[in-house]
């Protein structure tokens, strides 16, 4: 099942959803697969808005991923001393 964009009906949300339930699982499936991709698109597409202004360097991501698992190694290490001592 494909879904051509180049057509176009105006429907109602309960004409969609009557519709759709006329169709076999299968493409229940597909259409609900479809759906959820689109909804991530514009999810993505929300959430990349603020940035689009934003001019980062992968220099200065990395420099910040390094101390983000650093932080993160020491309180791990921190922990399994802790635990160890218990023993």
């Amino acid at each position: 099942m494909t879904f051509d964009r180049g057509f176009r009906i105006d429907l109602t949300p309960d004409q969609v959803v009557e519709l759709a339930k006329q169709l076999p699982g299968k493409d229940k499936e597909e259409l609900r697969q479809a759906f959820e991709r689109e909804r991530a698109v514009d999810r993505l597409k929300e959430l990349m808005e603020p940035l689009k202004d934003v001019d980062i360097d992968e220099e200065t991501i990395r420099k910040e991923v390094d101390a983000v698992r650093a932080k993160r190694y020491a309180a791990w290490k921190k922990k399994a001393g802790t635990a160890a001592r218990r023993r």
